[in-house]
């Protein structure tokens, strides 16, 4: 039990270092002109960004004292993972590189997962049970997390959305760990939670901050690492759908990986009175957050709220599922 009181302790600390951490990045960004374009406003106000560096804080500090505190190299593992993907966010926010490259680079985030033998190849299903995946594992380590990754960075759509969905999804790796997972491994959906809700505090709509794809990315190699050290990949997985769905949609459509900043047509457009509406061009690709609103005119907090509502459905089957795993 000391760890669990442990670990809800520390990732208090995460949610308020991150919090602090944001509101100085706010003001420092304002001063620094690191703002762009909110283009879901009618104004084109300027939001700063990026949150990045502030959430790895949030999140580095808790995981390197577990690290000491324990002598178990899974925390050094993660935190490693973590700061990789993220260095490839801050690179990509200040000097944007093609979908291709920023795909192949976040492989490198499952390195130190492999290397550090921090995981199981033992996937664990509803009913069936443990199963026995010795050569192919590693395989899959290395297609996931750039997979987790690249998708949890294509649902940075609306207001809220990037910073509301980890929120959600952390439930579903938070519940099956308290089920059947080890208590040290508590640590890491307590903080995507509690990061991600002090930065939805700053990043719902109206936004006052981005996450950029510093942030983004490390949300999802956080989210991806953890589904693969703590062996709730199958919960992981249902509650990631509709993430899974959206970059497929946008692969469909395009037919290649693209920096979302490249493309050409929007998917969603503003009409005069400010309601997001789906863009009726053939070259816009197809996403979710276009499909949400294909039925009509939507505002933007309306479209985000039913994007993280989708995750809560998907969620609530991924905790489900823990039931049965357990």
């Amino acid at each position: 039990m000391e760890l669990l009181y442990l670990s809800i302790l520390l990732s208090g600390v995460c949610f308020i270092t991150t919090l602090i951490l944001i509101m100085l990045s706010i003001r420092i960004f304002k001063k620094k002109n690191l703002v762009v374009v909110d283009y879901h406003k009618l104004d084109k106000r300027l939001v700063p960004k990026p949150a990045g560096p502030a959430i790895f804080i949030g999140i580095a500090f808790p995981l390197i004292f577990l690290f000491f505190y324990t002598s178990e190299v899974k925390y050094f593992a993660v935190l490693l993972s973590v700061f990789i993907v993220f260095l490839i966010g801050v690179i990509d926010d200040f000097k944007i590189l093609s979908g291709n490259i920023k795909t192949g680079l976040t492989v490198l985030g499952a390195l130190p997962i492999l290397i550090f033998g921090v995981y199981e190849p033992h996937l664990l299903f509803p009913i069936l049970g443990p199963t026995r995946l010795t050569i192919v594992y590693p395989l899959i380590v290395l297609l996931a997390i750039p997979i987790i990754v690249n998708a949890v960075n294509m649902i940075d759509v609306y207001n809220g959305t990037i910073s509301g969905t980890t929120f959600v999804l952390s439930f579903s790796q938070l519940v099956p760990i308290l089920l059947y997972g080890k208590q040290g491994d508590i640590i890491f959906p307590l903080l995507l939670m509690s990061s991600s809700f002090a930065f939805y505090l700053f990043n719902r709509y109206p936004s006052r901050i981005f996450a950029g794809d510093s942030g983004s990315l490390l949300l999802g190699s956080l989210f991806g690492v953890t589904a693969i050290v703590s062996r709730v990949e199958i919960p992981s997985l249902i509650a990631f759908v509709p993430a899974i769905l959206n970059g497929f949609y946008i692969l469909a459509s395009i037919k290649k990986f693209i920096e979302h900043r490249s493309i050409k047509e929007r998917p969603v457009q503003l009409n005069k009175n400010g309601l997001l509406v789906a863009s009726k061009q053939k070259e816009a690709p197809m996403t979710l957050a276009r499909l949400i609103i294909a039925d009509g005119p939507m505002s933007e907090k309306e479209a985000a709220s039913k994007i993280i509502l989708l995750f809560v459905y998907s969620v609530s089957l991924a905790i489900l599922t823990s039931f049965l795993i357990r």
